[in-house]
């Protein structure tokens, strides 16, 4: 609810009355690649002269001046066109990863450590906010949006790189939710060194999204586990030649400006306009990206119909095409896919969505945050054919004692997955033994420990031909390789060295 007496300040009426002229000489100030102290300081003294000049005319009619607490709504209100001048020292923060803003007052920061602590108040009042907030949506995006009562919900990327989700009008105070990307330089190797992956997985990984036959691939995770930056580091082994075509609701690769990868072409959705039309999805998007002719197609995160468009692409020779998807599991990823395509507007079969997974996606990795704070790879799902309706699966990695994943079972041997793993010179021996070896009659049985480890490096060449996928899969019930809970403590077969 909007505090009654903030919204009748005489200081923020000033101020709206003045909004459009300040923000084009803010906008003029920033063109000229000002400090942020040089452009706040010019503000001031144009803020100066307008209370001057509305004192003077208050003074001739015979009017009361504004009060030095409507004054000070004025000032902070103009300084509030920088950005958020409250917000910056906030962003500036090495250790935070998330601000939660419940109304003007109450401000709650997420550390990278897993703590949550508070901070202080970003604007003084409800007014202030929602206009700190409105000037962001029309000068911080890649694309200028609304924030009113018509449009009260804002997602957008900052100029920082940062992602800004807020709401208003639908909600008991305005709020807005800023998620740091902290690692926008990521990569295998710095994944690895924050205990997110071991070498097994980095090498696995790597000669997945090698040429010249690279898999394609999904990343799985919840809210905050790290889904982007996990893609953003296996897209970094993406060779510089290769064009890249970036689909996201809001921009958070940026693979072009962070220089990981100067080939990249991205695309941001779009919402209508006052007139309810200009709206730009997600699927239309993923529909134009397959007219660019790209090396690899990147949703950003796949929420809906666009899901069909990618798989599309995975299917017409864009090898690699690589995004995100909100799911509890690799499985429950599965399943997921399916629930999205049928938001598509072509509507496709449960059926011939299960037989296009199995066609054509190779992996699905699953990334978690663990009650420690730390991101970890704890699953890694080989897809390895169709049968009656269903997909077959296999988790190569599982989770191991201290939640990152380790190697469990070995790839299909005659599969795609490592006929393409061998095109880029991967030598399933340097994995070690996995936990649960093959047996005779088909079943997984868990492997004795595990000889010495060889040494990380790649083995000559061994090319491979692509093999058809072969086995079962049931969608919900579980598959072939799936084994009961392992008390990994007991287990010293479990713990696989590195290598």
């Amino acid at each position: 609810m909007t505090d009654t007496s903030s919204s009748n300040s005489a200081g923020l009426t000033l101020f709206k009355r003045f909004h459009e002229s300040l923000l084009e000489q803010y906008l003029d100030l920033e063109r000229q690649k000002l400090s942020r102290e040089a452009i706040d300081n010019h503000l001031t003294e144009i803020a100066k002269g307008i209370l001057q000049e509305h004192a003077m005319s208050a003074l001739i009619a015979g009017e009361a001046s504004l009060n030095e607490s409507e004054r000070r709504d004025f000032f902070s209100s103009v300084r509030g066109l920088m950005g958020g001048g409250s917000l910056s020292p906030l962003l500036d923060r090495p250790d935070v990863e998330n601000i939660h803003v419940l109304g003007h007052d109450k401000v709650i920061l997420s550390l990278a450590n897993g703590q949550r602590i508070p901070g202080p108040p970003v604007a003084n009042s409800e007014e202030e906010l929602v206009m700190m907030i409105r000037h962001l949506a029309s000068t911080a995006g890649h694309t200028s949006r609304r924030f009113d009562t018509s449009a009260p919900i804002l997602d957008l990327r900052l100029e920082s790189g940062h992602r800004l989700f807020a709401i208003t009008s639908v909600a008991e105070q305005t709020s807005l939710v800023i998620r740091r990307h902290r690692m926008l330089q990521s990569s295998l190797e710095i994944l690895e060194r924050a205990g997110t992956l071991t070498p097994q997985i980095r090498y696995a990984l790597r000669a997945a999204i090698h040429p010249p036959n690279p898999a394609n691939l999904l990343v799985v995770g919840g809210t905050g586990s790290g889904k982007t930056t996990l893609l953003r580091s296996l897209l970094s082994e993406v060779p510089q030649h290769e064009f890249l075509v970036t689909i996201e609701d809001t921009l958070e690769l940026h693979l072009q400006s962070s220089g990981l990868h100067e080939r990249t072409l991205a695309l941001e959705t779009r919402t209508s306009n006052t007139e309810g039309k200009g709206e730009i999805s997600m699927y239309d998007l993923a529909k134009a990206a397959l007219r660019m002719s790209p090396d690899r197609v990147i949703v950003g995160e796949v929420r809906g119909g666009e899901v069909m468009q990618l798989l599309q692409a995975m299917g017409i020779g864009n090898d690699g095409s690589l995004g995100t998807i909100h799911a509890g599991s690799t499985r429950a990823a599965i399943n997921k896919i399916l629930i999205y395509a049928q938001r598509s507007p072509d509507a496709p079969t449960p059926d011939s969505v299960m037989r296009e997974i199995a066609e054509v996606l190779h992996l699905l990795v699953y990334i978690k945050k663990l009650p420690d704070g730390r991101r970890a790879i704890t699953s890694i799902r080989e897809i390895t054919g169709y049968s009656d309706g269903k997909v077959v699966t296999s988790e190569v990695f599982a989770p191991g004692p201290n939640g990152v994943a380790v190697y469990a079972r070995p790839f299909k041997e005659d599969g795609e997955v490592l006929a393409r793993l061998r095109e880029s010179d991967f030598d399933p021996a340097v994995l070690g033994e996995p936990l649960f070896a093959p047996s005779g009659n088909g079943s997984q049985e868990r492997a004795p420990a595990p000889p010495p480890q060889p040494q990380y490096a790649p083995s000559p060449p061994a090319y491979a031909t692509s093999a058809p996928r072969q086995g079962v899969y049931p969608a919900l019930a579980p598959d072939a390789g799936d084994q009961p809970q392992v008390d990994y403590h007991q287990s010293p077969a479990r713990r696989v060295s590195g290598l």
